[in-house]
């Protein structure tokens, strides 16, 4: 498991910051899904509290888990996104640490009805702005580039 540092687990923690969960199914068909509510608990684990039992989300990640699939969580300000690929390693659907995150769902609504608390262990972090995407390019292919900006002269 990776250890998520500090500055990502405030975003993470940060219920105004955009963070979305990626899937796929059997297939390999993608599943996106942007949830405020997904945040870190204390062990540096992902946390995604899934509200309906037969969603696409719960049922990928229940593929996920039983065959060790990754799946992606993407955490943006709008200035810095992460991008966070993990491995699902617990579903909790009773017991204190269920309790516990039950009750934080229906402080936020009333209405919800907590299926499952999944929890996703951090393999690989990767800061995703257009600025460190480019970088990296440059870096791993450096012989790449648009003819148009060489003749330029803007390379």
């Amino acid at each position: 498991m990776t250890t998520i540092n500090e500055e990502i687990a405030a975003l993470l923690r940060d219920s105004g910051v955009s963070k979305v969960l990626a899937t796929a199914d059997m297939q390999g068909v993608p599943h996106i899904l942007l949830d405020q509510s997904i945040t870190i608990n204390d062990e540096g684990q992902i946390v995604y509290l899934e509200l309906t039992e037969t969603s696409q989300t719960n049922v990928n990640l229940v593929n996920s888990i039983w065959f060790k699939r990754r799946v992606a969580v993407t955490v943006s300000t709008g200035k810095e996104t992460y991008q966070i690929k993990g491995t699902p390693a617990y579903s909790i659907i009773c017991g204190p640490v269920f309790e516990h995150y039950y009750k934080q769902a229906l402080e936020r609504n009333p209405d919800y009805d907590l299926s499952t608390v999944w929890l996703i262990e951090p393999e690989e972090i990767t800061a995703d702005t257009y600025a460190h995407r480019r970088s990296r390019e440059q870096a791993e292919h450096p012989l790449v580039m648009h003819l148009d900006r060489l003749a330029l002269g803007t390379i």
